[in-house]
């Protein structure tokens, strides 16, 4: 009978062991996927970790209080505009979409901003 005992207990052992593995398994794949799809957006040139160079305008974003994204034309250096985050300690990744500036803290949206005039985005 003790037996008995001893071996559901390495059953119960072994299928719990088994669905942490695969917890861990699904987990890792998922992380996986995500920075994938990042890795993708950044050799496609939509991100980069601080600026962006798209149709002559650089978007620059830095951290500090206030955190800034500022759009400046490439011919002349003249700044087209600025807006400002809030206070931001992680330096922010920039995603150009269409007409749109995502700014994203440590991988989360934190706003989308107009890509011409640095108005933010609802």
């Amino acid at each position: 009978m003790a037996e008995e005992g001893k071996s559901g207990k390495r059953v119960v052992i072994v299928l719990l062991t088994v669905a942490i593995g695969v917890a861990v398994v699904a987990w890792l794949a998922a992380s996986r996927v995500e920075e994938g799809s990042r890795a993708r957006r950044v050799a496609a040139g939509e991100v980069e970790a601080a600026a962006v160079l798209r149709d002559g305008v650089l978007y620059e974003a830095t951290t500090g209080d206030p955190g800034l994204v500022i759009a400046k034309d490439v011919g002349s250096g003249k700044e087209l505009w600025r807006a400002e985050l809030g206070a931001v300690a992680t330096q922010p990744a920039l995603v150009i979409e269409g007409e749109t500036v995502e700014v994203e803290i440590a991988g989360t949206p934190w706003m989308t901003l107009d890509r011409t005039s640095g108005e933010p985005v609802e």
